[in-house]
């Protein structure tokens, strides 16, 4: 399988449909989708019947993630939601995602508790400390 860094050097734009379960990342990649993303507000909704206010652990998250990344050949995009706590937090989320076959996450960029990407009222933490997050991922 090619590497996700080699796949997004030849497709530096990709068009992702989310999934939320195995069957709905089945359908993205039978639609010829060339990657799925793993929504948290869907896997929340679909989980909890609530949207993406932050319910959903580190644990449940990267279990919904693993199932759907081992159901589809596609690379699997996921969201790390804020990384799930600080420095520490964020580099086992990195190693987690990465053992389990995720390509790729996005970690977001708000305070905690966290509001759903969807809504208003969002607070951002500053630009270093998020940085920092990021730094800590290598």
């Amino acid at each position: 399988m090619i590497s996700f860094k080699a796949f997004v050097e030849k497709n530096p734009f990709i068009i992702v449909a989310g999934a939320y379960d195995c069957i709905s990342a089945k359908i993205i990649e039978q639609l010829g989708f060339r990657a799925a993303y793993m929504t948290g507000f869907g896997v929340s909704a679909s989980l909890l019947g609530y949207p993406d206010y932050g319910y959903l652990t580190m644990t449940e998250m990267a279990t919904r993630a693993k199932d759907i990344a081992k159901s589809i050949k596609i690379p699997l995009i996921a969201n790390a939601d804020t990384g799930y706590g600080n420095l520490l937090n964020v580099k086992r989320t990195v190693e987690e995602y990465e053992q389990i076959g995720v390509s790729a996450i996005h970690i977001e960029d708000q305070v905690f508790p966290k509001k759903c990407g969807h809504f208003e009222g969002k607070q951002l933490i500053s630009m270093e400390e998020h940085g920092e997050k990021l730094k800590s991922c290598s």
